[in-house]
């Protein structure tokens, strides 16, 4: 199979996943120079959970691999991915780090959870695609005869 870009043969109701997608890819597009080139509340963060320096890295290239595929045909594993990842940092949000690190005024943490909704979102509308696709085929064709024996 083919990969094939986010706006292959673009609809207006495909926006109903596309734009999910994209807040996705953006949000943790956007955290990854701060963890490859190692700035410091990055380093500060990974330091306080004790996954410096490698896990730095390890979770920029899994972010790195979800936003590839978050813009691609396979928008959904990218998305199982990010859940899994921001999940795992909310947790560390909850435990460790807290809400507001190094002074951001939550912002991290605001990202982190729209992530996880956009995230469950893109899957929750996979899935009702994909279900959807596989009982359009069902017709049902009600004599009146039945029908009135279901009402007996």
């Amino acid at each position: 199979m083919k990969l094939k870009p986010i706006f292959y043969r673009f609809q207006v109701k495909d926006l109903m996943h596309i734009i999910p997608r994209l807040i996705v890819a953006i949000i943790l597009a956007q955290t990854l120079p701060f963890k490859f080139s190692g700035a410091e509340e990055s380093i500060w963060i990974f330091e306080r959970i004790g996954w410096e320096p490698w896990g730095r890295y390890l979770i920029a290239s899994i972010e790195t691999v979800s936003t590839f595929l978050l813009l691609s045909n396979y928008y959904v594993f990218g998305a199982i991915i990010s859940l899994s990842i921001i999940s795992a940092a909310n947790f560390l949000h909850f435990t460790k780090l807290g809400f507001i690190v190094n002074d951001d005024g939550g912002t991290l943490f605001i990202m982190s959870i729209i992530v996880i909704f956009c995230s469950l979102w893109i899957v929750l509308y996979w899935n009702m695609k994909r279900v959807e696709s596989k009982t359009s085929n069902f017709e049902f064709d009600w004599d009146e005869d039945e029908e009135m024996l279901l009402n007996d």
